[in-house]
């Protein structure tokens, strides 16, 4: 009997999940938040630790809510984030130790781009990722990364903390699988 397939989650730094979010009307909730302006980087809390609720968390954002809430059956989100990167910013290369499948007692992040992906990349391991507007990724960030904005509008990401159940392990190593069967 043939073993089945196992992904090392100690060498697999990047994988596209099976999720296709519409990046439009995440857009539109973003919008619609009416955020003020900011210098380089600037966050905004949609889900906290502990079942906290932010003090300025968005109330015109269902469908982005609806998303972490979508993990938050299957999982435990113990973080949910806008992230926002002006034009000509950088975040310098750095890792996030607790970060990654590999590491014990860790909490995995899936981004979601929202828009401005345009003139931007992530690097992760000093190879770009090519996350595209409503792609779903799994990135293994307690490894080396940075990103560079040469772009004309900000780049915006939701991201989603939570976890690595059974289930977000199974999705993460099926995917990586499918990946590299369609490559």
């Amino acid at each position: 009997m043939a073993q089945p397939k196992q992904m090392d989650p100690h060498v697999v730094d990047r994988v596209k999940l099976p999720f296709e979010y519409d990046a439009d009307l995440m857009r539109a909730e973003y919008d619609a938040m009416g955020l003020h302006p900011y210098m380089f980087y600037s966050t905004i809390m949609l889900k906290l630790p502990h079942e906290r609720k932010p003090e300025d968390q968005p109330s015109s954002s269902p469908y982005i809510m609806s998303l972490i809430e979508g993990f938050n059956l299957r999982t435990h989100v113990t973080l949910a984030r806008i992230l926002r990167l002006e034009p000509g910013a950088e975040v310098r290369e750095h890792c996030d130790p607790m970060l990654g499948l590999d590491v014990p007692n860790s909490v995995v992040r899936l981004t979601i781009p929202i828009f401005g992906g345009e003139g931007v990349t992530f690097y992760l391991n000093d190879k770009p990722v090519p996350m595209a507007a409503g792609e779903c990724w799994y990135l293994k960030l307690s490894d080396q990364h940075r990103i560079m904005h040469g772009g004309t509008e900000e780049r915006v990401n939701l991201t989603i903390d939570m976890k690595p159940t059974q289930w977000v392990r199974d999705l993460i190593q099926d995917s990586y699988f499918e990946m590299q069967n369609a490559s």
